[in-house]
């Protein structure tokens, strides 16, 4: 009897400390082998945030373009530039070109233009030329030649000129006929021209690149 007893006392300890371990777990949860220590899992908290700077622009490969503007941009590369002596070559260069391109040389054309304005006015020649028109321009006067802008990029150096001029057109069919009377009247002319010059190079020669024109009678 007395045996019987202890057994049943044994099996009560054994119920109620399986009991508490069940309490325990229900109250303090359950380690597994995947969980982070404490430390470890603060720690991982502070990486996820950007702490470390990041750049506003990415960096490339090469460095920012610098654009600088004004005349002394382009006399800090040569000195020997002149802006009286730059635009005596730009209004002999105006003349030049219009001639070059009323009388089709486009051998002319090639050594006053860049690349993509060659391109343009080539065309409008070849065009001119299919349709057997004849193009005259008379250059009666520059009343007004200026600076309006300088900038230096890369070692390439662009200036826009404007020009006010006087000319006068014709233009005429395979027959010799002026197709439009009105055009040989003088007219006033207000041209917008862009001068470019690769300043890395040994040739102090400067091309247009660029036209852009507007009549204005008077």
């Amino acid at each position: 009897m007395g045996a019987l007893v202890q057994f049943l006392d044994i099996i009560i300890f054994a119920i109620i400390a399986v009991l508490l371990v069940l309490r325990l777990r229900s109250v303090l949860g359950q380690r597994t082998g995947y969980e982070e220590p404490q430390d470890q899992s603060r720690l991982n908290q502070f990486r996820q945030t950007d702490n470390e700077p990041v750049p506003l622009h990415p960096q490339t490969n090469g460095e920012p373009a610098v654009v600088e503007q004004g005349v002394d941009a382009v006399r800090r590369i040569d000195r020997s530039f002149d802006e009286s002596q730059f635009i005596a070559g730009a209004k002999m260069a105006f003349d030049m070109v219009l001639t070059a391109y009323a009388d089709g040389d486009l051998a002319q054309l090639k050594r006053l233009l860049g690349y993509d304005l060659l391109q343009s006015f080539s065309a409008s020649v070849r065009e001119r030329n299919k349709a057997n028109e004849s193009l005259t321009i008379t250059l009666n006067e520059i009343k007004e030649a200026s600076i309006l802008n300088i900038l230096v990029q890369d070692q390439i150096a662009t200036i826009t000129v404007h020009f006010h001029s006087v000319q006068t057109r014709i233009m005429r069919d395979a027959d010799g006929a002026v197709i439009d009377g009105e055009d040989q009247d003088k007219t006033d002319y207000t041209d917008i021209w862009t001068f470019e010059r690769d300043m890395t190079l040994a040739d102090p020669n400067w091309k247009l690149v660029e036209t852009e024109t507007s009549d204005s009678d008077d």
